[in-house]
């Protein structure tokens, strides 16, 4: 039985009565303390006579990079464990196991992936001690075999991550569960719904058993609260589009493009290699599937620029500055039936507009004049695509199109039909007692004659962006989710609404234009279906989300993904190369050489990822990376750092989805093969080196001759010996060739990037807490600026600098090194630091 939705119709996104969204599980995304794990009976055990039975449903979670671990382990006696574990290994026909202590029992089965990711699989694992066996049944399949048990007994009962005696695991499949139940015989003794939505302890439904939730991601709470996803700065008048293929939010900014994924959060930095596009007031982007191109916006100069992912270069540019412009807050379609895009209304010089622009995609330009009801001139609108046109809701405008004669919010439905280019009217809301305009788009279903939009107050500027759901036919609205906080300030701000059909959430996207010509773009989103908000017990709505981003599966851990921003901002905002003069060394490199000269790396038989970009040198010191193609240079940094970094390598099926997701297997299989061959054709030139899956995984084996940067730096970086003067400068001989990859840009490589940034730093910091900067002041001052080549505004370094060109007698290079810091944060951050120069020389006295 389905019920709701808006207005009495079936919704979009059908609920169950009495749905259990269940809890889910933060698996291998994360650093291990942060992953989740569940006990059933928290400092205790479930006891059970002759039998006992275990079910629960079980979901994966998709778009997670690693799949592998234990989905349930269920402990006899404290004595043997029974897992339920789940691998990836290529060379297995079934990756659902069962194992009893240390072999693998004689189940094995699968799970088609349609259903795995997603519906709900109902489990149930049996354990009889009077027939001596043990069963396990999975979506009707049933699977046995012989297990000596005793008749009586005590188990302990631990879903995913546990820290139990010695059967801990860090191990967690990415996956979903709910309805968790125990019975014995015929009777119901334990259930768990788990559909809570906070909490780390749940009550059995039955007995009132405490089960224990470690780092929990409740499921119910995301149909109802907004998660940010991402809070960035950007230059100039920023623009937003979206991409529902590949769920990916485009924020176009004047020197760089962001990528934000919205399933996973991550995000990618492109910076442009035509130089900065000159961002028009007004300018709006869109991403054309159906071409698979990025286009930008600007109807007063009639010109839409194309961005080229492959050569990072915009088509055209624009005429800078503009004399303001006549479509603020335009709404947009792509209409399939003529090839074109549409731009409708707008806002400028005091007047609204009503026209409606077609620009084909062969480059012509036309003023439509539609016929049927009128369009009433306005601004802030919102616009939803279908098959043959496209839906134009409220806004605010006037009649006569001034601002000045009668201006008001407008609360009319109208469709405009795109092929024969007439506009109906299909209805009026009635707002209530507040009035409200729209956030840019809709989501449109046509099979359910339904509508999803974000509406919010135009007086107000601290605002709050709030989903609704609405009928095509009827004028209703219903409030769902939470708010979203929303600086409004007319023409500076915008706002849009996104719809990702595979992974079911909706994406929000806001931008503010600053006074320093800076755009804060912040990107949420909320799982479908959405709930109507619940509202916490103090009547107050709790960020819940931001409080609780590192446990709610977003693909990055907290820390990381922090990190990760930090390093891709300071990088966009045209930080100095990886080994490069900052204008915080700069003073003291040209008047001072540094003390300790650093020792000649060796080049033969090597592999530098530090200085750039990927290096090659063969047994004669020859330079091999140019026999490398991009593609299979990509693929080798992906072994090579998932097999030094992680230890085992990457699995066939990982490669499969980030290089030939696009082909069948077969053809994926035959284009790894091809590859990877073509590698290791050019590791032939180092000797005994290739690339093989003799451990199931795809791995870097070498001789221990072939010397690796990366591996030297991780053995200094993760020694937990003490760091000594002379650690610290083999460190310094590896990072002093500059960046790690810093010229290489690929989406899965900004986390490696990220962690080395941060690992260096605080290796360097460890080192300088532990000494006195009056010590040894020449090699502070090394040290301070190798930490300036990964962060230019490292607080700690420039204060450890100018402490120690003060103990040197150099105290005009300190004054200089203190100017060219502050000049520094403020392009960076634009704002001032803060304090003064005594101030930061008192830090270290």
């Amino acid at each position: 039985m389905i019920l709701w939705c808006v207005v009495g119709c079936t919704g979009i996104f059908p609920l169950r009565l009495n749905a259990q969204y269940g809890l889910g599980f933060a698996s291998h995304e994360t650093v291990l303390d942060q992953r989740t794990g569940l006990d059933l009976s928290d400092g205790g055990q479930i006891c059970f006579e002759d039998d006992v039975e275990l079910s629960f449903d079980l979901s994966f979670v998709p778009n997670r990079s690693d799949y592998f671990g234990y989905v349930v382990r269920i402990i006899v006696n404290d004595q043997t464990n029974i897992d339920l574990l789940y691998d990836r290994l290529d060379n297995v026909e079934k990756h659902f196991k069962i194992v009893r202590g240390e072999k693998f029992s004689n189940i094995a089965f699968n799970i088609d992936s349609n259903t795995l990711f997603n519906k709900w699989v109902p489990i149930t694992v049996k354990l009889d001690a009077v027939s001596k066996q043990l069963t396990l049944t999975c979506g009707g399949k049933v699977f046995s075999e012989q297990l000596a048990i005793e008749a009586r007994g005590c188990l302990k009962i631990l879903f995913g991550y546990n820290n139990y005696k010695e059967f801990k695991t860090t191990d967690v499949p990415a996956m979903k569960i709910r309805d968790v139940q125990v019975c014995q015989g015929d009777r119901l003794t334990h259930h768990w719904p788990l559909d809570e939505e906070e909490g780390t302890e749940i009550k059995d439904v039955v007995k009132g058993m405490t089960a224990i939730v470690r780092n929990p991601q409740w499921i119910r709470r995301l149909h109802h609260e907004w998660g940010l996803l991402q809070d960035v700065k950007v230059g100039g008048q920023a623009s937003a589009a979206f991409d529902p293929r590949t769920e990916n939010v485009f924020i176009v900014g004047r020197d760089s493009l962001l990528q934000i994924h919205v399933p996973t959060g991550q995000r990618s930095v492109f910076k442009y290699a035509s130089g900065p596009l000159l961002l028009i007031n007004g300018n709006q982007s869109f991403f054309d599937t159906v071409h698979n191109r990025l286009l930008n916006i600007c109807i007063d100069q009639r010109t839409v620029s194309v961005f080229d992912f492959a050569s990072l270069r915009w088509s055209e540019n624009f005429n800078y500055p503009g004399v303001g412009t006549s479509y603020l807050h335009f709404n947009k379609f792509y209409s399939a039936i003529d090839s074109s895009l549409y731009f409708v209304g707008g806002y400028g010089h005091f007047l609204f507009k009503n026209e409606i622009h077609q620009f084909s995609l062969r480059g012509t330009w036309h003023r439509i004049e539609p016929t049927g009801d009128p369009l009433i001139p306005r601004y802030l609108a919102a616009l939803g695509a279908t098959s043959d046109g496209a839906y134009i809701l409220g806004g605010y405008g006037s009649v006569s199109g001034q601002q000045m004669l009668n201006p008001r919010n407008l609360y009319d439905l109208l469709f405009f039909d795109a092929e024969n280019r007439t506009l109906t009217k299909k209805y009026e809301l009635e707002p209530g007692e507040d009035d409200f305009v729209w956030a840019n788009s809709l989501v449109i279903d046509e099979a359910t004659n339904q509508y999803y939009g974000l509406m919010f107050p135009k007086h107000q500027y601290n605002a709050n962006l709030q989903l609704v759901a609405g009928s095509l036919a009827k004028p209703k609205l219903k409030k769902l989710g939470g708010a979203i906080p929303y600086l409004f300030h007319d023409i500076r701000s915008f706002s849009d609404l996104y719809y990702c059909p595979d992974s079911k959430r909706f994406a929000a996207v806001t931008l503010y234009h600053d006074e320093k010509d800076l755009t804060t773009a912040k990107i949420y989103s909320l799982y479908s279906p959405p709930l109507p908000h619940i509202m916490a017990k103090d009547g107050s709505q709790k960020d819940w989300f931001s409080q609780n981003i590192a446990y709610l599966g977003l693909g990055l851990g907290l820390g990381l993904l922090t990190l990760a921003g930090i390093y891709l901002l300071r990088r966009k905002k045209k930080t100095p190369p990886v080994g490069s003069k900052s204008t915080v060394d700069r003073p003291f490199e040209e008047q001072l050489r540094l003390s300790t000269p650093l020792e000649r790396q060796r080049y033969e038989n090597s592999i530098f990822l530090f200085g750039g970009d990927l290096q090659l040198f063969d047994t004669e010191g020859t330079d091999i990376t140019r026999n490398f193609t991009p593609l299979i240079k990509e693929l080798f940094l992906v072994v090579l750092l998932h097999t030094i970094r992680w230890g085992r390598g990457i699995s066939s099926e990982k490669l499969t989805e980030q290089f030939w997701f696009d082909k069948s297997a077969e053809s994926a299989r035959n284009n790894r093969s091809v590859n990877i061959a073509k590698i290791n054709a050019v590791l032939e030139r180092m000797g005994r080196a290739k690339i093989s899956k003799e451990t199931g995984y795809w791995r870097f084996d070498a001789d221990d001759d072939i010397y690796i940067d990366y591996k030297d730096y991780l053995a200094i970086v993760t020694s937990k010996s003490k760091l000594d003067k002379e650690r610290v400068k083999e460190l310094s001989v590896i990072v002093q060739r500059g960046g790690f990859l810093s010229e290489t840009d690929y989406e899965w490589l900004d986390s490696f990037k990220a962690e080395v940034s941060i690992q260096v730093i605080n290796t360097y910091m460890r080192f300088a807490e532990r000494v006195q900067v009056s010590e040894d002041p020449e090699f502070m001052v090394e040290l301070a600026n190798y930490i300036f080549y990964f962060d230019p505004v490292h607080e700690e370094a420039m204060t450890i600098k100018c402490k120690a060109l003060a103990c040197m007698g150099n105290h005009s290079l300190a004054t200089q090194t203190f100017e060219n810091f502050c000049n520094e944060y403020r392009q960076i951050y634009g704002e001032e630091f803060g304090k003064d120069y005594r101030m930061v020389l008192s830090q270290l006295q």
